[in-house]
């Protein structure tokens, strides 16, 4: 069991079930709706907790009472989140269409919150944890944080999620030891697969494992050190039903930082990974997915 630190943001996910998708200016009744904590780094604490490990949130919290409706369902999940500063402003809100048809998700996102400052990230005992992971965004706060950490960390893996093509966020690249790469963020870039991805970016890191999730395809690694096509492993996504894609990136991260924290060489990581992206997939939300579940 480790201990983990993620960096990002905690937002209100308020979802609505639908039968199909709406098309423009059509009214539709929603068949179910939920309201729970959500954002990449909170889900992912969520599923690192599920699967046996210890996870501490450094996120930002309004000081509104939809934060407070999210600490208290951290507490419920036992995560960790004492460090988290509390600021004047509104929680993040994912307005979220999940299409029952297809599971298929679309989101509206409402932000009216300053992102998480550095000086927050520097009065951790980092030196605490047993690996450290950050949401790929902020980037100038994140590479002041990240700098910061490898002045103190011995040799704790830092890893950084890569989804969305933000502004510079390259500059991150080079300071991690673990990079999980979007398809949303492969095609934003002009990658037609994730093989060129991943053999591109080996050139700004040449030191990190390097991970890309392809949705319904799997996901595909290379290796540190590996320079070749004829490293790169892949695992093949389970295609039983699709039911909520919504949260199955972040479970895909946590699947695979939760197994090489357990010792897992990397493609056994990533096949524990996708396995277990497959089964959160099959049902709503994460309640389902437990180590003996999957």
């Amino acid at each position: 069991m480790s201990l983990f630190l993620l960096t990002g943001i905690a937002t209100l996910d308020i979802i609505n079930s639908v039968d199909h998708y709406p098309l423009e200016d059509e009214e539709l009744r929603a068949t179910k709706r939920r309201l729970t904590p959500g954002g990449n780094a909170l889900n992912t604490a969520n599923m690192l907790s599920r699967l046996g490990h210890r996870a501490e949130l450094l996120v930002q919290f309004a000081n509104d009472p939809a934060a407070a409706f999210i600490q208290e369902t951290l507490t419920t999940y036992n995560l960790g989140h004492r460090y988290c500063p509390h600021v004047n402003g509104a929680t993040p809100t994912s307005y979220i269409t999940l299409n029952t048809a297809n599971g298929s998700r679309t989101i509206v996102h409402y932000r009216d919150l300053p992102e998480l400052d550095h000086t927050a990230f520097t009065q951790l005992p980092i030196e605490q944890f047993d690996w450290l992971h950050f949401e790929g965004r902020n980037v100038s706060e994140t590479l002041k944080m990240i700098r910061h950490a490898r002045k103190r960390l011995m040799d704790q893996p830092v890893s950084i999620e890569i989804e969305k093509p933000r502004t510079h966020i390259e500059a991150l690249i080079p300071l991690a030891d673990i990079i999980i790469f979007s398809r949303a963020y492969a095609r934003a870039k002009g990658y037609a697969s994730a093989n060129d991805l991943l053999l591109h970016m080996r050139s700004l890191n040449h030191h990190a494992s390097l991970i890309c999730a392809w949705g319904e395809e799997g996901a595909w690694a290379l290796e540190a050190e590996k320079q070749s096509a004829a490293h790169i492993i892949h695992t093949a996504a389970a295609q039983d039903r699709v039911i909520d894609t919504l949260g199955a990136g972040d479970t895909l991260n946590a699947g695979l930082i939760g197994a090489l924290a357990d010792g897992d060489f990397l493609e056994e990581a990533l096949d524990k990974a996708v396995t277990l992206a497959s089964h959160k997939i099959a049902n709503h939300g994460f309640e389902h997915l437990h180590p003996n579940k999957t």
